[in-house]
């Protein structure tokens, strides 16, 4: 009796059982709307188009991966299952409305965030003239370079290097190799070219003691070159003045040569008749031989 008073006097035990129950179900409904936004987030309540590949090793892939196109995420990785050929069989859900950028010939290739973080699936865009992958279509896969990988690359990469790299210090090394040859015949031209150089140095002196000497006796010289120069103008000028006085001479001739020439035969005929004169007269008759004053002809006209 006193409980049954004690209850229904003390208010605060008044609608203690629907607090309760208010406060369960307000708890309900916050866990079912988070619930309900990171479904959403999850892309569970939007439409989704499955597509498969297949790899050979299923290192690193794993359920519940995200599967990315130009870094956004468009979906995850629901299955990974090993078929009957020992192929790894990769089902992959991705958001329809991005399935018009999976052309037929995309490729899925397996990425890591950094180097240890996480792995996804990054989809490479097709071909523009390509169609839309169609639902429970295949799409290439190529596996991520490991680091493995990568070193083995690497190392596949520098040994025919370093292999270059020795046998061509060795051909460097070799003392009768082409560059120790090299090296000697160089070594040989400097010295050779530092006795040229002290060569030089010698005629580059005499030159120098030379031209001072050229110098010293050049304003001579140009004043000499200046006398015959002017005696030979002077020459000159009595050469110009001498065959001015032939012109003249000869331009006064050249009226009279006619008259000359005649007279100048007159004058043989006159000597001639004098020269017979004088050699008939006595007693030059008696003394010379009559000579024959015809002129000799040549042996064609006899």
């Amino acid at each position: 009796m006193a409980l049954k008073l004690l209850k229904e006097t003390d208010p605060r035990f008044q609608w203690l059982g629907w607090r309760v129950v208010v406060f369960g179900v307000t708890i309900l409904l916050t866990l079912s709307g988070l619930a309900a936004v990171i479904a959403f987030k999850q892309g569970l309540f939007v439409s989704k188009t499955r597509l498969h590949f297949l790899a050979d090793h299923g290192a690193g892939l794993l359920p519940g991966m995200q599967v990315r196109f130009s870094g956004f995420r468009i979906g995850v990785v629901d299955k990974v299952e090993l078929t009957e050929q020992a192929k790894v069989q990769v089902d992959l859900l991705v958001e329809s409305r991005y399935m018009k950028w999976i052309k037929a010939d995309s490729t899925a290739q397996l990425l890591q965030e950094g180097l240890m973080g996480d792995y996804y699936i990054e989809m490479m865009g097709g071909s523009p003239a390509q169609q839309p992958l169609k639902a429970g279509g295949k799409v290439n896969f190529a596996p991520a370079h490991s680091l493995a990988d990568v070193a083995y690359d690497l190392r596949s990469r520098a040994l025919p290097i370093l292999d270059s790299f020795q046998i061509t210090m060795d051909y460097i090394n070799d003392p009768k190799g082409d560059v120790r040859q090299s090296v000697a015949n160089v070594k040989q031209l400097t010295a050779e070219l530092q006795q040229t150089r002290a060569r030089m140095d010698a005629l580059l002196v005499r030159l120098d003691s030379t031209a001072g000497t050229v110098n010293a006796r050049l304003p001579r010289i140009l004043d000499r070159t200046a006398s015959s120069l002017a005696s030979v103008e002077s020459a000159v000028r009595d050469a110009s003045a001498v065959a001015s006085m032939v012109r003249g001479a000869v331009e006064e001739s050249v009226p009279r040569l006619p008259s000359i020439v005649r007279n100048s035969d007159d004058l043989v005929r006159d000597s001639r008749d004098t020269l017979q004169g004088v050699r008939r007269s006595w007693p030059l008759n008696t003394m010379l031989t009559p000579q024959s004053l015809e002129p000799p002809l040549p042996e064609s006209r006899r």
